[in-house]
């Protein structure tokens, strides 16, 4: 396994600020939009991490997940919070995750011995935290995909994104696209690159963030990448 860039605590970078923010700020509704965002990127890579830390002994990934979810989500001040310390929502969340694993583990044996826990133990500190790294990048490339492809079929693009996953994620050739959809192997390259623009926009927005100049959005791309493929 390679290894993940310097800047581990921004691997997964500040994950549409402006579009959380302005939810969160906007009341009832909006925190529900915002809450909903955050489960639906965040799950798979919080669920990596607690399979590959020391915590996994205490129940079910999924379990535990969704739990966090609901007892933290439910708060409106924890986005709130999140928005005052400017720390990166990667590292608040896994930081509230942990804090919560430790909540249900003192809760499971209150008053069982009447001591303090131990600390949980991990054979392997690091891995854990790196997986949950890669396994962010990965579930924003994916968001990016989800979005792209809704963004091509609302635009009649659909058959343009079709070439794009034969060709970019299921390596296909042109030639072979362009033979089956009775195309042109140039056409074929053409409709690949119009939904690619469409993908790169929607990485490009969630990663973004106010005030980023493109240098540094160019960065975070750069960074997000390196984290797919480590």
């Amino acid at each position: 396994m390679s290894t993940l860039p310097v800047r581990k605590g921004d691997v997964f970078p500040t994950t549409l600020y402006t579009w959380i923010s302005a939810r969160v700020r906007s009341g009832d509704q909006g925190l529900r939009e915002a809450a909903g965002h955050v489960m639906s990127v965040y799950a798979h890579p919080l669920r990596v991490y607690f399979l590959g830390s020391g915590f996994r002994s205490m129940g079910e990934a999924d379990d535990l997940v969704r739990g966090f979810f609901a007892d933290r989500l439910s708060r409106p001040e924890f986005l709130r919070h999140w928005l005052e310390s400017k720390r990166p929502l990667r590292l608040w969340l896994i930081v509230g995750f942990k804090h919560f694993l430790y909540e249900q583990r003192r809760s499971a044996k209150r008053g069982a011995a009447g001591m303090e826990l131990p600390d949980v133990s991990d054979d392997n500190q690091e891995a854990p935290d790196q997986s949950y790294d890669r396994a962010c990048a990965k579930s924003i490339v994916g968001e990016a995909l989800r979005r792209a492809e809704e963004d091509c079929r609302e635009n009649d693009l659909a058959e343009h994104w079709q070439i794009f996953r034969c060709h970019f994620l299921d390596g296909q050739s042109y030639a072979t696209i362009a033979a089956r959809m009775a195309i042109d192997e140039p056409r074929a390259a053409v409709m690949a690159r119009t939904a690619t623009r469409r993908f790169k926009m929607a990485l490009r927005g969630l990663v973004a963030w106010e005030g980023a100049s493109d240098a540094q959005v160019d960065e975070e791309l750069r960074s997000l990448m390196e984290a797919t493929e480590s």
